[in-house]
């Protein structure tokens, strides 16, 4: 199933405002063999790091302060340089509102919390294959 996603080539961006999250999605991201795992503890970094890194992938959570996921990627999608990066959104919600506001901001993929790796590798592999 991995056929043309180089893991080992990948630049990753993980955005959390909880370290101890970020530190456990890093991890697993290492152990799927993922090249590059750069972090962010918010949207407003998180965007920083996008412009200055151009990473091949963000996992950003939805619930983060003073700027949250939906935040993030709405800013994301109206910066035309880097307008086009996946996101995977981690999340513990996943009522039809929340999907609903997804999909609107054209969101590449979900993950529900708690995360497990091979459903992290598995959506990897789909964002990125399909980009």
């Amino acid at each position: 199933m991995s056929d043309g996603v180089d893991l080992a080539s990948l630049k990753v961006l993980v955005i959390d405002d909880q370290e101890f999250v970020r530190t456990i999605v890093k991890k697993m991201l290492s152990q799927l063999g993922i090249g590059t795992v750069l972090e962010a503890h918010d949207g407003n970094s998180g965007l920083d790091q996008v412009v200055r890194e151009a990473p091949d992938l963000v996992i950003c959570d939805i619930q983060m302060r003073p700027v949250d996921g939906f935040g993030f990627v709405r800013q994301l999608r109206a910066t035309p340089a880097v307008s086009h990066t996946p996101v995977i959104m981690l999340t513990a919600h996943t009522d039809a509102a929340t999907l609903a506001r997804a999909k609107e901001l054209n969101i590449n993929a979900f993950l529900a919390k708690p995360v497990l790796p091979p459903a992290l590798k598995d959506k990897i592999l789909k964002v990125m294959g399909g980009a």
